[in-house]
This record gives structure tokens, sequence and C-alpha cells, in this order.
């Protein structure tokens, strides 16, 4: 196979790591403005050919691989253009489904297009902190569009298994509201934390020197990319805004539930939310 990967962060790093160490004959081409990237790349075997562009490098290419912000892979489509062959699978790793296929739709409309988002990461996203097996186990949702037919959603679905991930087909506009549940709120609730902590601080700033476990646990992913974050909520704000204001009752229930002194309520709440979150980690 040959392999096209544009944008070597964490998550286009991770990938080109993980198939050539699952395919270790694939040709692998991978383009990123920053040369720094490129080079380690190279210099680690871990691409074939290093692009700081995207060029008739890309040509041939049975799968390619957007890796980028979901707003910089839009508008790489246009460049891709003169490169795409009718079987090449064109796919993507953004966190929000919708925009883009809906932007694949109108400027690629007989391009396979089968848009893709592992759920593995980490709040550093540079190609420097990219692993083989940060994708190992981990679910990767695919949200086939109406070009891909059954043969082109086997074939990355075959792919994703090999670098040891876990696919799942769902339509664009579920994912996107499933990833609201358990990905943007979440880093919405933590951000937000935050910076209630560091606007209550006292001078002496004993509530930052002093945050152990439970509060780094819970914020861990305030240390994220927040231009991506910048993105990812305006391109999935209806369903970030409809849970946002869901989590904000419940956390106004628990407020007055707190405020009444009602314990068994309280008890019922963390009851029920332990065992599920229990069930999470099984």
């Amino acid at each position: 196979m040959k392999i096209g990967i544009i944008g070597l962060g964490l998550i286009g790093g991770s990938l080109a790591k993980s198939i050539k160490q699952a395919y270790p004959d694939t040709f692998i081409v991978a383009a990123n403005r920053s040369a720094d990237s490129v080079e380690k790349a190279l210099a680690e075997g871990t691409v074939d050919l290093g692009l700081q562009d995207i060029t008739d490098g890309f040509a041939g290419c049975d799968i390619i691989f957007l890796c980028a912000p979901v707003k910089t892979n839009i508008s790489f489509l246009e460049k891709l253009k003169a490169y795409l062959e009718p079987e090449t699978i064109l796919t993507d790793v953004g966190s929000v489904k919708s925009g883009i296929h809906e932007a694949v739709e109108r400027i690629l409309p007989e391009t396979v297009f089968i848009g893709g988002h592992p759920m593995a990461g980490k709040e550093k996203v540079r190609y420097d902190n990219a692993s083989a097996q940060l994708l190992k186990d981990a679910y990767y949702y695919l949200t086939p569009s109406k070009t891909a037919k059954e043969h082109h959603v086997l074939k990355l679905e075959v792919l994703v298994r090999g670098i040891g991930a876990n696919p799942v087909i769902v339509e664009p506009s579920l994912h996107d509201f499933i990833v609201a549940a358990i990905s943007h709120v979440p880093h919405m609730a933590a951000y937000s934390l935050v910076k209630l902590v560091k606007d209550e601080d006292t001078p002496e700033e004993y509530m930052r020197i002093s945050a152990a476990g439970g509060f780094k646990d819970i914020t861990r992913v305030a240390s994220s990319d927040p231009t991506m974050w910048q993105q990812i909520c305006l391109e999935n704000r209806e369903n970030i805004t409809d849970l946002m204001r869901k989590y904000i009752k419940e956390l106004e229930n628990v407020t007055a539930l707190i405020e009444k002194g009602d314990s068994e309520a309280l008890f019922e709440i963390f009851d029920t939310s332990k065992k599920y979150r229990d069930s999470i980690i099984g």
C-alpha cells in the first residue's frame, strides 16, 4: 500500500508509526508545515517521503489521512483534487464529522470519503509525543459517506484493526453527539474548573501549589491545544451547548441537594454514578 498522512502531530505521527509497525512494507508519504517533525519522522524510518506541502508525492495513494484540526483539514481539500484517484480513500481523524462531510460533498463530490476519529490522545500534541501504541485498543469511529462502497469501508476497517484499534461505524451526526458527551463537554468542564480555581485562588496561590491528584486528574485535558478546542467548539456547537445546558442542570440539582442537606438523594447520585463509572473502567 501507499499511505498519505497530512499533519504529523500526535495523531498523525502515531498513525504513521503504528501503520509502519503493523505493515512495514507500506510506503508512507507525509506532509507537515514544521520541517522538524518531517525530519524526525524520516530519520526514524516512520515515513518514506517527507514533505512540507501537498504535492504530487501524494499521487497514487491507496488511503490519505487528514490529521490536522478540522478547519485546516477542510482547507486541504482543493489542493488534494489533482492527486486523488477513483479508488483513493480519503479519511480524516477530526473530532467533529458533520462539517468535513459537508465540505467533501461540496468540493470533492466524487471522492471516496470515510470520516474517521480514533478515540485516543494526550494533552501534548506534537510529533515528539506520538507513539505506535497510542491507538492500540482504542475505539476508532468510521463515518462512511455515500460514495464509500462496502469494499472501501472494509479496506479501512482492516487497516484499523491491523494497527490494534477497534472500528465502530456510525452516521456523522450520531458521532458528533456521542463525542460531545464523552469528550467535548468534559473538556469544557475541565477548562471552566481551572478558570474557577485560578480566579478564586489566594494571593499566595495556595490552590495552585497544593492542587493534588483529584484536581489534576479531572483537569488534565485542560492542557490540550487551545486552537484545536476553539475549532471543535465552533464545529460542534449545537451538540455541545445542548449537553452543557443539561450538565449545568445536573450541577444545579446537586447544589440544591447540598444546600438542603439531603443525604439520601446525594448518596443515590454518588452511588449510581460510581457504578456507571466503574463499568466504564471494566
